[in-house]
Parts: structure tokens; sequence; C-alpha cells
């Protein structure tokens, strides 16, 4: 008697793998993508946090040199204590609208 696998059943195995990953591989990638939004969003709310710290803080000196406008880059620079921006999950750069405070990164948000 020959010990070992027949043809029929190794194809059967393959195909029982290959229905199990067609559904797994896209709940992967959208739990990839729901992470990369939640670390989109948290960049988003540390930047707003510390623009609304330094705001406040210029507001409370009454200081002389209250910035009229304020590009991130200079904020970056100047005031933010990473010295540097968090990176967007996307490789996108976020972006900061004085005139109505936004900040954004990618068409994500």
């Amino acid at each position: 008697m020959r010990k070992g696998f027949t043809l029929i059943e190794l194809v059967m195995v393959i195909v029982i793998i290959a229905i199990l990953a067609a559904i797994a591989i896209p709940r992967f990638i959208d739990l990839r993508n729901n992470a990369n939004q939640a670390a989109c969003d948290g960049n988003v709310a540390t930047i707003r946090s510390a623009l609304a710290a330094y705001y406040a803080k210029m507001a409370v000196e009454a200081s002389a040199a209250f910035p009229t406008s304020l590009t991130l880059d200079t904020f970056v620079t100047n005031y933010f204590a990473a010295q540097s921006l968090p990176s967007c999950p996307w490789g996108t750069a976020y972006s900061y609208k004085h005139t109505t405070g936004e900040v954004t990164s990618h068409d994500h948000l």
C-alpha cells in the first residue's frame, strides 16, 4: 500500500488555503488603513494642540509679537517641542491654514 496524498487531496488543500487567503488579505489591508488613519488623526490632533497652546501663550503674554500670520514651518522650527513634525503614514506633508486654524494632511481627513 502506498503512503502519501493523492493529487485531488492536494488540490483541495490548495483551494481551501486560497479561499482563506482571499478572505483574510482584505481584512488585513483594512486594519492597516485604519491604523494609518488613527496615527494621522493623532498627529493632526498633536499639531492642533501645540498650535492652540502657542496662541494661548501669546495671548496671555500680550506679546507685541503676537503672530498675525504663522506658517507651519516657522512654528515647528521655533516653537514645536519636537523640532520636527511627525510624519504622515501616507507620506504626505501636513498643511496649516492660518485664517481658519485648520491642520490637514492628504485627502483622508
